[in-house]
């Protein structure tokens, strides 16, 4: 079947089968037989959920082209669905169709979005909830008449949209319909169909405007490939099975390839299998046998008494099982964690055994609290990076503003904007005209614009523009002279004036550096770690991650670490003031989150948890308590196994005591 697929030459296709059936091989294969045709690889087109599904496509692609097509297969686009619509608004074209530069916010910079719109009175609970109403409209394609009608929503959205255009920036929900909307306008009709092949995997993982999108993308042949049982909320907060589940009954002329079995172990495969017998999932895409033989220790469930035990136990087992292969590659083994702190610890016990690692998949992602910059330490690193790399990215001003103060000076800025309408200049000039009315001429040296040569024009010096102009111009001095200090630096010298060279979020960019890198490269670099995260090159580097990660990857060994309720699944499926329906969503979305990631062990699945935490540690990290009691003066939450290994019944391994377990191989 998949040599099918890899031969069809129609228009249209879907492909579905169960987790490790083998789509995304057939997708690969498809790429590869159309350079055997003939066909330029930058004519067909790739779409895959996330960063880490497009660094294991390409590595496919190498794989299957041998060396003797290896150089055609690396010029294949390989786009994530943000990518994908992102580059089709970045053409001149589109920019000026939609009057918009798709410099799409990475979630700490949206922090500061947020704030700013706090300051228009709308309660934040409120804003927040209208906020994800426009992005949910936006991804599923509605019409804006049909959900922005005029009052307050009206007046939010408006603010929203000008906010981000006066930044030239754009939040990643609004990406895809902005394409669509461009696409199927006069002003697109040269960008449709700009590949003549487009093949989609994980096609269950993309919101309805990014579906739409890669369809209008699509000239000579489109094919799809997924299985809604394994929907993640990687490549969207609100991806569309549906639209893949009746991709062929709302189009005329699929050809269906349905693929059978699964390419792993039997107890891994009845493992999964029985997981999509619950829920929303769907039973008739079990896998139903497996594809390779019955090996040792291929399902294991393993209980410790605490997290401490846990970290040391299983880093410990990991390591004898390491050292007992003849020929190691860590880096097809994942561990896999619930949440970020997880991460943070394994890793650092992980690199105590001994081993190199990756934390890529979990702690790649900026984040911090930008009111307390210790706090926030790689945002306030990326942001120096940006302004060094293009001192006109008013986005990285903004941030650069906001750092340590309790409201991030939001009302600062938003007294900013309307006296940059008022002014009838850009954002940028205004803060040239206000640090030069504060301090007279000496700011002028530093620009070059006429809003700089003007800048005093009806302000006497040291005069506010405006309310709270002050600590704009300050900052804008102290941003201007760190751009002026260390504009020629590169490489490793750049990391050091940033403050990034010890920071987990830069990590795969400290991998990536070769050490002539001025700031343009090395924020490309940076942005891409932060939007697209992939893992650093090498067999000897072992993977940490999160469950969203694993989208499009597979894995000889996967370790899944505190697999206790609240944590997998997370503690949203069991809130008691939730309502029922409200729960069960929430299950159903860990359900296949957790069964997306089992599913990529190929030879060894190890489930892990612990029966105790402290009752801080639980609180703190949100698990689900069963109940509270004290040993040695210190308050401790008893939690349970998560729920999810109940569900898979008899498929489900049988529990070994940590303690046993490294009793067994002598590691007590």
């Amino acid at each position: 079947m998949i040599n099918a697929i890899a031969s069809f030459d129609g228009r249209i296709a879907k492909v579905h089968g169960p987790a490790r059936s083998g789509k995304t091989e057939a997708l690969a294969r498809r790429a590869v037989h159309l350079l055997d045709e003939g066909v330029d690889p930058t004519s067909i087109l790739v779409e895959v959920t996330n960063g880490f599904a497009a660094q294991a496509f390409r590595r496919r692609l190498a794989a299957l082209a041998g060396e003797q097509r290896a150089q055609e297969a690396a010029r294949i686009p390989v786009r994530t669905p943000l990518g994908a619509c992102t580059d089709v608004l970045d053409s001149p074209a589109a920019r000026a169709a939609t009057g918009r530069v798709p410099r799409v916010l990475i979630d700490a910079e949206y922090l500061f979005l947020v704030e700013d719109m706090k300051t228009l009175g709308t309660p934040l609970r409120k804003l927040r909830r209208m906020l994800e109403h426009f992005y949910r409209q936006m991804e599923d394609l509605r019409p804006r008449s049909e959900w922005c009608v005029g009052g307050e929503e009206q007046a939010i959205f408006d603010y929203l949209v000008r906010t981000l255009a006066s930044r030239g920036a754009m939040v990643r929900h609004e990406v895809p319909a902005l394409a669509v909307e461009f696409l199927k306008s006069e002003a697109g009709a040269e960008a449709r169909a700009m590949y003549d092949y487009v093949l989609c995997d994980d096609f269950q993982n993309l919101s309805r405007a990014q579906q739409t999108c890669l369809c209008l993308l699509a000239g000579t042949q489109l094919i799809v490939a997924g299985n809604p049982n394994q929907t993640v909320e990687a490549a969207s907060d609100y991806p569309n099975p549906a639209g893949f589940a009746q991709f062929d009954a709302v189009r005329r002329n699929v050809r269906t390839f349905t693929l059978e079995g699964a390419f792993a172990r039997p107890a891994i495969t009845a493992f999964v299998d029985a997981l999509c017998d619950q829920g929303d999932m769907d039973p008739a895409l079990k896998a139903a046998r497996a594809l390779l033989p019955t090996c040792n220790n291929e399902l294991e469930a393993v209980k410790w008494a605490s997290p401490e035990d846990e970290l040391n136990g299983l880093t410990k087992y990991l390591r004898s099982l390491v050292d007992a292969e003849s020929d190691p590659r860590e880096s097809r083994t994942c561990v896999l964690v619930p949440v970020k702190r997880w991460a943070a610890l394994a890793a650092q016990l992980l690199r105590t055994r001994g081993f190199e690692v990756s934390t890529a998949g979990a702690l790649a992602s900026i984040g911090g609290d930008p009111r307390d910059s210790a706090r926030a330490r790689a945002l306030v690193a990326y942001t120096k990076l940006a302004l060094l790399a293009d001192p006109r990215d008013l986005t990285a001003w903004r941030s650069w503003f906001g750092f340590d103060n309790h409201l991030t000076n939001s009302d600062a800025w938003a007294n900013l904007a309307a006296y940059a309408d008022e002014q009838g200049i850009s954002l940028y000039d205004a803060l040239a005209r206000t640090a030069a009315a504060m301090e007279g001429d000496a700011a002028v040296r530093h620009e070059d614009g006429p809003a700089s040569r003007t800048a005093a024009e009806g302000t006497g010096a040291g005069e506010e523009p405006f309310l709270r102009a002050g600590i704009l111009a300050r900052r804008w001095r102290e941003g201007q002279d760190f751009i002026a200090k260390n504009a020629a630096r590169r490489g490793f010298a750049l990391m050091r004036a940033i403050g990034a060279t010890d920071l987990p979020e830069f990590e795969a960019v400290s991998f990536a550096l070769v050490g002539d890198e001025d700031a343009t490269a090395l924020y490309r670099l940076a942005r891409a770690s932060a939007t697209e995260p992939v893992w650093p090159e090498g067999a000897h580097i072992l993977h940490v991650a999160t469950y969203d990660a694993l989208c499009g990857t597979e894995y000889d060994r996967v370790l899944a670490m505190a697999a206790v309720d609240g944590l997998v699944p997370c503690r949203d499926a069991f809130e008691v003031i939730s309502t029922q329906d409200a729960r069960e969503r929430t299950m159903n979305r860990e359900r296949k989150r957790f069964a997306n990631a089992a599913s990529k062990a190929r030879d060894h699945l190890v489930i892990s948890f612990f029966s105790k935490a402290s009752l801080e540690l639980a609180e703190r990290s949100k698990m689900q308590v069963t109940r509270v009691r004290s040993e040695n003066g210190e308050r401790i939450a008893v939690v349970r196994p998560s729920s999810l290994l109940a569900e898979a019944g008899n498929a489900a391994p049988t529990t070994n005591g940590g303690q046993n377990l490294l009793s067994e191989r002598g590691l007590n």
